[in-house]
């Protein structure tokens, strides 16, 4: 799943729409199945029977059901060791539903969420349950899991001691999700070394938009993009990603904006980018400008269909990850997929605790992972160098099967089969051998703690502020989004340094202030529990 950083000052605002329907669950009453007993005077095994949510995306086929009742569902209650009653959630509107089940006491008893600021609301209200005892005596998978990676550990514990969250592992560390790549023939044609320097890049991204380095004899190449994620990677590399540490404090890092804004107005005021990159929201024309050999630096997620299209376009081109370039507050690196994910709670009114972890654990068995996402062997998957692969790909089974895997932690705990090099063939396939290598160096440069994500802590993990104080954040911010990007493409017309003292200017009397005194009060009284920017490197 592909996530898009947003800095507390650039952060997007949702819009939400209130659902008028609340999902009433079922009386929940203990059930007892046949199970031949141990001896002839044991009590038969008796089964729990809880409600779990299942996020509804709408990517059920017709033909496969509902997200109630579909080969999975009733798979995971035939094989599994409760009886479950799915609650659909809309992707899109959980909050609100989820605040309408709590509300009329309807929540179901396991439920997952991606939004911190939601989660972090049924904390405090006491709604969800602290879960290390329930773990502790109850639990055997998901208790070997936490033991096995620190990281998950850490992440789960909230910095008052207790474990709230359910969470996975996605990979054994962190892995890019932004990548920063270059053309390199053009580099070789120009007789210019891979950037190392913010001023290398200015350089670089110059030349590429005005010595003609695809050889057409026109001035019909760009440097580098400034949109969607391209304008993001030039804030990442700059460090202004609000708020910073600082000398031990959390602050507002005005002088890293002013940096990365001068530097995005340099490259506007010398040609080097597409003067109307504010109206590409999306990056498309981005994409398609590198798609057709007319973009030199582009960065992009890690995605390979932009870099096939190419090549197919020109099978000459040759584009390799670079480091992102040491800059004036140091080297840092881009998004990227955290190494392990909280995503689920317990309803605190839940009848039967044990039941819900005997679910959770056995949700995070790799034979329940691997069932939900390949299915059975020799039937859905065959094995391809020990590894399995859909016979199908397109197989109708598997295109809502994502919801129900929440936990899969296939990949930290199978890291070969979940390697993003398998399958491909780079001795024979010229796509495959480019493709590997853009792979290959963007894990080595950008997965490191020596050039680290250079926020607090990871977009995902940060700390939810007051609601009073959110508000706050959602409406200065686009608005300093606004001053910012005036000065960008205003010319001598309005400074970059009058932009950022008018930024300043609106941010402290929005109340901004208030919101670097409670990033600074929460650092200071928790740098020590919480996970912060340095766990993210853990196993």
């Amino acid at each position: 799943m592909k996530k898009m950083y947003r800095s507390a000052w650039i952060a997007g605002t949702s819009v939400v729409l209130l659902s008028m329907l609340a999902a009433g669950c079922g009386t929940k009453t203990e059930t007892t199945v046949n199970k031949p007993a141990a001896s002839g005077t044991a009590a038969p095994e008796k089964r729990g029977n809880i409600t779990v949510a299942v996020y509804d995306n709408g990517k059920v086929p017709a033909d496969q059901g509902t997200m109630e009742k579909n080969w999975l569902t009733e798979w995971l209650n035939k094989n599994g060791p409760v009886d479950v009653k799915f609650v659909p959630i809309p992707r899109t509107k959980d909050t609100e539903k989820y605040n309408l089940l709590f509300a009329s006491g309807d929540a179901p008893d396991l439920i997952w969420s991606y939004d911190s600021a939601l989660k972090a609301q049924l904390i405090s209200q006491k709604q969800v349950m602290p879960l290390e005892d329930l773990i502790d005596k109850s639990s055997t998978t998901y208790k070997k899991l936490l033991g096995q990676f620190p990281s998950l550990k850490k992440l789960s514990t909230s910095p008052d001691g207790h474990i709230y969250q359910i969470g996975k592992v996605n990979a054994e560390t962190v892995t890019p999700n932004f990548i920063l790549t270059i053309r390199q023939d053009w580099l070789k044609k120009l007789n210019l070394p891979i950037p190392q320097t913010t001023e290398d890049l200015y350089n670089t991204a110059v030349a590429f938009a005005t010595k003609d380095p695809d050889g057409n004899g026109k001035a019909d190449t760009y440097g580098m993009n400034l949109s969607f994620v391209g304008g993001l990677e030039v804030d990442q590399i700059f460090g202004n990603i609000p708020p910073i540490i600082e000398n031990g404090k959390a602050i507002n890092p005005w002088d890293r904006l002013q940096a990365a804004t001068d530097f995005k107005k340099k490259l506007f005021d010398a040609g080097a980018v597409d003067k109307e990159f504010l109206l590409d929201k999306d990056g498309a024309k981005a994409k398609q400008a590198f798609t057709n050999g007319k973009l030199g630096i582009y960065g992009y997620y890690v995605d390979r269909n932009p870099y096939d299209a190419l090549l197919k376009n020109d099978a000459n081109a040759d584009v390799v990850a670079i480091a992102y370039p040491k800059g004036p507050y140091g080297q840092f690196s881009g998004a990227l997929n955290p190494s392990a994910q909280v995503v689920g709670l317990v309803n605190a009114k839940a009848k039967d605790p044990k039941a819900v972890m005997k679910f959770i654990d056995f949700l995070s068995e790799p034979a329940t992972m691997k069932m939900m996402k390949y299915g059975e062997e020799g039937t859905d998957y065959k094995l391809d160098n020990g590894c399995p692969v859909l016979v199908d790909k397109d197989n109708p089974k598997f295109k809502f099967t994502d919801t129900f895997n929440i936990l899969n932690s296939l990949k930290a705990l199978e890291p070969k089969c979940g390697s993003p090099l398998l399958g491909l063939k780079p001795d024979t396939n010229p796509s495959d051998k480019m493709w590997a290598t853009i792979l290959q160096k963007a894990d080595e440069y950008y997965t490191k703690p020596e050039r680290p994500w250079p926020g607090m802590t990871w977009a995902e993990f940060m700390p939810s502020m007051p609601s009073d104080l959110q508000t706050i954040n959602s409406t200065v911010s686009s608005q300093i989004t606004d001053i910012v990007n005036k000065a960008i493409v205003s010319g001598t017309s309005y400074s970059t340094e009058q932009a950022i003292k008018d930024a300043k200017e609106r941010w402290e009397k929005s109340g901004g202030k208030d919101i670097d005194a409670w990033y600074d009060k929460w650092y200071g009284e928790n740098k020590d529990k919480a996970f912060l920017t340095k766990d993210l490197y853990l196993k």
